[in-house]
């Protein structure tokens, strides 16, 4: 398969999500490497959705500037492949710092219901994706999730109306806003594009050290 891996940044790449994404696994697959600078992330992203359509490209993956991949990610997440399938991370809070739970929002809540906005509390924790892993469940479907890890097969980007990412500032002062990932889930869920994340794909995030969620 043709694979674009692609970098939506402001300025630039740290050294660490560079040299991890050059040491990454790629599994016999033609792969070529891009990053989108100088831009806001929606612009960005949707930026690189292009250039995966334009190259007539497979998949892209998305790595977001402060990311570090484990070498396998693309590997495991081109397993029993799927339309969107995202990674994991260690989630930060405004002081920077870790919370304890990763960038993947639960489907359904306690209740069993579906969950139709993202609370803090969709989040999965780190100790329930070792969980999962340990179980054996490799690909578990979510309700959304951070795009600092996203392979994607390019043509969602087809059935999905331009812009693919955008921000969404609410105007009824309850639920705030809905970020640029996030929109894109909720797009994907209009489609009824199923969104997935994969156990075994927990990065390394550059806090101010690489923190993968343990």
């Amino acid at each position: 398969m043709k694979i674009l891996i692609a970098v939506p940044t402001f300025e630039t790449i740290f050294p660490d999500t560079y040299k991890s994404i050059w040491n990454l696994d790629k599994g016999g697959h033609e792969v070529a490497f891009d990053f989108v600078r100088g831009y806001d992330c929606a612009t960005a992203r949707n930026r690189i959705a292009q250039k995966a359509i334009d190259g007539s490209y497979d998949y892209v993956l998305m790595v977001d500037n402060d990311v570090v991949l484990p070498p396998d990610v693309l590997v495991n997440m081109l397993d029993d492949p799927v339309d969107v399938c995202l990674g994991y991370y260690a989630h930060r809070n405004s002081d920077n710092r870790y919370t304890g739970r990763v960038s993947a929002c639960r489907l359904k809540g306690p209740d069993g219901g579906i969950y139709y906005n993202y609370p803090l509390e969709s989040e999965y924790t780190a100790q329930e994706m070792n969980q999962l892993r340990t179980e054996g469940k490799k690909k578990i479907e979510i309700h959304g999730g951070g795009m600092g890890c996203a392979l994607i097969r390019v043509d969602v980007f087809r059935r999905i109306r331009y812009p693919w990412y955008d921000w969404v500032n609410y105007d009824d002062g309850n639920r705030g806003m809905l970020s640029e990932d996030l929109y894109f889930c909720e797009r994907c869920k209009d489609k009824r594009i199923n969104v997935y994340t994969d156990t075994r794909a927990g990065c390394g995030h550059l806090l101010r050290y690489v923190q993968r969620p343990e």
